[in-house]
């Protein structure tokens, strides 16, 4: 069996912060498009929203949650004011 060894502080790890959320696809992808241009790293999870709560997500069955690294939180937010007033009033964004 081997041993891995992860180098560094194991108490940093794992260290994203949510950006933003939205429970529309084409939104997500106009501000994911923008993380892309701006060389931002991301991730992108898909949560699925319970039955009882969807009425007060407008009846979305999910919602996509972008995460960053909290080290780039800054030029992250900065991109994401990038978007057009449209697209960023649908957005949720966090208040790291």
């Amino acid at each position: 069996m081997k041993h891995t060894k992860i180098l560094g502080n194991t108490k940093k790890l794992d260290r994203d912060v949510e950006l933003c959320r939205a429970t529309s696809e084409r939104i997500i992808d106009q501000a994911t498009r923008l993380l892309v241009e701006n060389q931002i790293p991301f991730t992108r999870d898909w949560i699925r929203i319970p039955f009882f709560q969807r009425e007060k997500y407008r009846g979305a069955s999910h919602i996509c949650v972008i995460r960053t690294n909290r080290n780039r939180y800054g030029q992250a937010r900065r991109a994401i004011d990038q978007l057009e007033a449209p697209f960023k009033q649908r957005l949720v964004l966090s208040n790291y």
